[in-house]
């Protein structure tokens, strides 16, 4: 515990804070029992913003990544292998095995029925589950196949030889998709395509590892932009984004939007928060809160699987408690953290559980 970065366990925690309250938002205002177009303003601003907060999670987990795994040695072809063998056959492996707990999920508790073949799709990462948060681990088994090569790329060449390709991942993968965006909400029939790929390193996620590891290796330099600014350009960033958002449900608009991590004030606004985490002194946290800090931070991929099994399985035996949607969503946020934290921490005391399906490293 001594040689944690606490700052880093702040960011972590905040991360899957943020994925709870994205998917308790996300479920308790997107579905069929709501109709989005006839809710008040004030509940339009309370769903979008919470859901684009929740979506600092997923930006907040890749920039970290981009800090600890970009900075690993690798020098040699044994190296590579070695990487492969300790992150990326676990992360497969428990991938599959949740894969597996949530299709037993869903055909006995949910009455869903089962497909053979698409099950088959999904453990062979050809299509993705139905649950809404299974999207993330094909994304990042494939960033974690290139992160060798990407973390030899980054500590040989210099940020100036980098930044030609961050700048057309940001130009096409981002400014792109916004001008997509502001056309389907206009319905002007114009739409902007490009013949550019740029599969390489990871596209809009790998851009996100790339910033965080830059952001993380140049904080000396960052020294000079002023808390003040950066707290001011978030505040800015998020409420561009939450603009599109409640604007896209308007009788004006023709498309209903949810910030993607493609939207380029998202990038800029987490970029921002994230810097700030690392301004963090971890001298000044004390005993108790470092502790509470560091666990939350090691089973935040066992709260990743188990919130979604908590916050259906509420939704599914419970139903909406409160009328106040606004109110529904903070009840299920707080009942899900709670929850899945206690499930998680009993559950890992078993030192193959913790490993083979929480990923936990003792």
């Amino acid at each position: 515990m001594k040689n944690r970065i606490v700052k880093l366990d702040i960011a972590r925690t905040f991360a899957i804070l943020c994925v709870i309250l994205c998917h308790c938002s996300e479920m308790t205002y997107f579905n069929d029992m709501v109709v989005l177009k006839n809710l008040k303003i004030t509940s339009r601003i309370f769903m979008m913003g919470t859901f684009t907060i929740g979506r600092f999670g997923v930006s907040i987990f890749l920039y970290l990544s981009g800090v600890l795994l970009l900075r690993k040695v690798i020098e040699k072809e044994e190296d590579i292998f070695k990487f492969y063998k300790k992150n990326l056959l676990p992360l497969i492996a428990v991938n599959e095995v949740w894969l597996i707990i949530y299709k037993i999920y869903e055909v006995f508790v949910l009455k869903q029925v089962f497909n053979f073949v698409d099950f088959i799709k999904e453990l062979l990462l050809f299509k993705n589950s139905s649950m809404t948060n299974m999207w993330y681990m094909p994304m990042i088994i494939g960033i974690y196949i290139g992160v060798p090569f990407l973390a030899k790329i980054v500590k040989t060449f210099s940020f100036k030889s980098i930044l030609p390709i961050m700048t057309a991942t940001f130009i096409f993968c981002y400014i792109e998709p916004l001008l997509n965006v502001i056309a389907r909400i206009s319905n002007n029939g114009q739409t902007f395509g490009s013949e550019m790929s740029i599969p390489y390193m990871g596209a809009i996620y790998g851009l996100y590892l790339l910033v965080g590891y830059y952001i993380y290796d140049n904080q000396a330099k960052l020294k000079k932009i002023r808390n003040w600014h950066l707290i001011l350009a978030a505040i800015l960033s998020y409420g561009v984004i939450l603009c599109f958002e409640v604007y896209s449900l308007s009788d004006k608009s023709h498309y209903i939007y949810k910030v993607w991590y493609d939207f380029p004030f998202l990038l800029i606004c987490t970029a921002c928060i994230f810097i700030l985490f690392l301004r963090i002194d971890d001298a000044v946290i004390n005993d108790k809160w470092r502790k509470i800090f560091t666990y939350m931070s090691r089973i935040s991929m066992g709260i990743y699987f188990v919130h979604v099994i908590v916050i259906m399985t509420k939704i599914k035996y419970m139903g909406q408690i409160f009328a106040s949607l606004s109110l529904e969503t903070a009840f299920l946020t707080i009942i899900t953290i709670v929850l899945s934290a206690v499930i998680v921490g009993v559950l890992s005391r078993n030192k193959y559980v913790a490993r083979y399906i929480f990923l936990i490293k003792h």
